[in-house]
């Protein structure tokens, strides 16, 4: 039977596709030479970002075509103007919240934007983010409580660049704020991100960490170095649990307990084992560890976290170990990995059992609380 949610799903994570004119039109002039861009070559279109290596777009929202037909079979052969208008075109993309049965959902980057975190040129960097900002508070100002925009904040430059744009994205009605889930540089840990994190408890934003976003190795170099398959679990489901080990172990939330953590698109299947195994260490090493915690790994976790899935059976059965209200579903759209335009299905074969109230925390109530909708 068909598990009913009335009002529909909120999907606690979706995605855009920047259009391929966005920096060369909009960035500072400064670098508009080095705007990140999309280059069209003989096997496909790529995204061009400087300094990086160029990404196919076949892994962006253009498969998701592939993906109903029920064929993909290269990340080849794609161009960036064949991609499902929902993923740049907001009217278009509420249409396909309608076809989906989503009532809000929350907006982060595509693939090109993802990547903004491995710039190493530090005001390049900023620029590139501040135009990115600019044109996702207007994607989301078409409907602020269906379109619920994530924003980036640079780290790689001084602390005070990242505060402001905080302030700034905060001020343009964006709902949350992104950084990175490895910073190896720089470990969350470090005394320079103080000031970020007082700015950010001020905003009372959610701060998310998005799968595959990092400072250090990008992920296109590590798929080829260690292969694509392994590297994909490394981007989804490693780099987030580094994310959540690095943001708990820094005593970030013990210092700063209003701040919200939103772990993403990492699946919750793996946590319940990671907090386990974090509490037994600080069970019997806490009075030498550094930093110092007050108290379990997990406490923080079910008081100042939250995490999103897509298909993950395994994670909702560790439900009870986590807290139902920690776990957020969501649709991922326009990725292949998600669930697009299957949402009822997936739901339904994945919460097969689950009682009916705990659904709805977990594919609506969750993050409708956390983003403060009115539903």
């Amino acid at each position: 039977m068909p598990i009913e949610v009335p009002d529909g799903y909120v999907s606690a994570d979706g995605h855009v596709v920047e259009p391929a004119d966005l920096w060369t039109t909009r960035m500072d002039k400064r670098f508009r030479d080095r705007a990140p861009r999309v280059e069209s070559r003989p096997d496909a279109d790529y995204y061009v970002i400087d300094g990086l290596a160029p990404l196919p777009v076949g892994l962006e929202g253009v498969m998701i075509e592939d993906k109903i037909a029920g064929a993909i079979t290269s990340s080849l052969g794609h161009r960036h103007a064949d991609t499902r208008p929902g993923a740049w075109d907001p009217q278009a993309r509420l249409a396909d919240q309608d076809l989906d049965h989503i009532q809000a959902e929350v907006i982060y980057p595509g693939m090109l934007g993802l990547h903004f975190f491995y710039i190493r040129d530090a005001a390049y960097q900023r620029a590139v983010m501040r135009v990115y900002n600019d044109w996702l508070s207007e994607f989301c100002a078409t409907a602020p409580n269906r379109l619920l925009g994530a924003g980036f904040l640079p780290l790689r430059g001084p602390i005070e660049w990242a505060c402001e744009e905080a302030e700034r994205v905060a001020k343009k009605g964006l709902r949350s704020v992104s950084i990175p889930t490895e910073v190896e540089e720089r470990p969350y840990a470090h005394p320079d991100y103080e000031p970020l994190w007082a700015t950010l408890q001020d905003l009372n934003l959610p701060i998310s960490a998005h799968a595959g976003t990092g400072t250090g190795e990008e992920l296109l170099v590590k798929f080829e170095r260690i292969g694509f398959g392994v590297g994909l679990v490394d981007g989804k489901v490693g780099m987030t649990m580094r994310a959540m080990a690095d943001l708990i172990w820094s005593a970030v939330p013990q210092r700063y307990p209003t701040l919200r953590f939103v772990i993403v698109e990492g699946g919750v299947g793996w946590i319940a084992s990671v907090l386990t195994y974090m509490d037994h260490w600080w069970q019997d090493h806490r009075r030498w560890m550094e930093p110092r915690l007050d108290a379990a790994p997990s406490t923080y976790f079910q008081r100042q976290f939250w995490a999103t899935f897509e298909d993950d059976r395994a994670g909702i059965l560790t439900r009870e170990m986590l807290g139902i209200d920690r776990l957020m579903w969501g649709a991922d759209y326009p990725h292949t990995e998600g669930t697009f335009p299957y949402s009822q299905k997936q739901i339904d074969k994945d919460f097969a059992g689950v009682p009916a109230a705990e659904v709805y925390q977990m594919v609506a109530g969750n993050a409708a609380r956390l983003y403060g909708l009115d539903i």
